[in-house]
């Protein structure tokens, strides 16, 4: 699809800064390798054992809350 995401699944990581109560997305690009998360729900797990640092771009707070995770593409084999 892009240049760069073969062999890759994107997740999309939506917070929201507990400061300014603004939006955010970070794109997280996953190496489709053995033991890689597959699905949000894995992805999810997986974050819970490494949280990912959160800064907003607006008001630089460091607190943000998880409001969901989605997926953008899914190039798995069939």
């Amino acid at each position: 699809m892009f240049e760069g995401t073969a062999g890759t699944r994107i997740f999309l990581v939506h917070c929201q800064c507990a400061n300014c109560l603004r939006p955010s997305t970070k794109r997280v690009p996953i190496p489709m390798i053995e033991g890689a998360p597959a699905s949000v729900d894995e992805f999810i797990e997986v974050l819970e054992h490494n949280p990912m640092p959160f800064s907003c771009r607006y008001c630089e707070s460091l607190i943000g809350e998880l409001v969901g995770v989605t997926m953008e593409n899914d190039h798995a084999p069939a």
